[in-house]
């Protein structure tokens, strides 16, 4: 039983895992790129973020935009962040769970999963907004993603606990499940905290992992790191675009 569990390890953490560090590279060049938009003095601005109307101009959602059609911000306020502190935070988070996710389901698959929890948390915050009647308010931020991310492990974590070594069922169990208490809790007790979108995409995130089946050990499939890259590097090209020219035709 151990030889095989080490076996599965050994073939699931030998798996690449690209994606993960090419989202949160797009993360920090939108930042930077925000920063400079945003003008003033840049330490200043990288430190503490730039304001709301060039959150927005990179695809911050509002409840007004997106009452307006622009729905595309449920993905692009993914990948915009309110200040440094909030880039580090969510950019260590999903180093940290981002990888796991990746090696279990598969780049292709780990994308789409990225993608759909941002947007379910996004619907989410959405949602909170319009029943509290506020259209204004800014949302931006990983988060919603990763918190998408850990409830797909604790989904998979009960979903395949017949299937894979149980240390490794224990650990994922014993890892996440109060990880994401823990930060519920944290979300709860700062106001500035869109709790709603967390929740949101945590329950996206668990049910796709109930629909969405996982890559076994035996399946190894080649991923071409340079080729994500460079699809990385056009998406943030597409949308730090898309951004000045939001900015400069229609500052908010």
């Amino acid at each position: 039983q151990a030889g095989e569990e080490q076996r599965f390890l050994d073939d699931l953490f030998t798996r690449a895992a690209p994606l993960t560090p090419i989202i949160i590279g797009i993360n920090v060049a939108i930042y930077l790129l925000l920063t400079l938009a945003a003008g003033g003095e840049f330490g200043r601005t990288l430190i503490y973020g730039a304001d709301p109307s060039t959150a927005l101009a990179f695809g911050a959602q509002s409840n007004a935009l997106l009452r307006n059609g622009e729905w595309f911000r449920l993905i692009t306020a993914a990948f915009v962040h309110f200040g440094l502190v909030h880039l580090m935070l969510n950019s260590y988070s999903l180093w940290v769970i981002g990888p796991l996710v990746e090696r279990l389901y598969g780049s292709s698959r780990f994308l789409l999963l990225y993608l759909l929890t941002a947007i379910g948390g996004g619907l989410a915050s959405f949602g909170k907004h319009e029943l509290q009647g506020d259209l204004l308010g800014v949302g931006a931020g990983a988060s919603t993603a990763i918190f998408g991310l850990c409830g797909i492990v604790a989904v998979f974590s009960f979903k395949y606990r017949r299937d894979l070594p149980p240390n490794f069922t224990r650990r994922l169990k014993s890892g996440i499940l109060p990880s994401i208490a823990i930060n519920l809790l944290i979300g709860y007790s700062l106001e500035f905290v869109d709790n709603s979108a967390h929740i949101g995409g945590l329950l996206t995130g668990a049910v796709l992992a109930l629909l969405i089946p996982y890559v076994p050990t035996s399946n190894q499939r080649r991923v071409s790191p340079i080729g994500l890259a460079v699809l990385g590097f056009c998406v943030a090209t597409v949308l730090a675009c898309f951004a000045f020219a939001y900015l400069r035709s229609a500052p908010l």
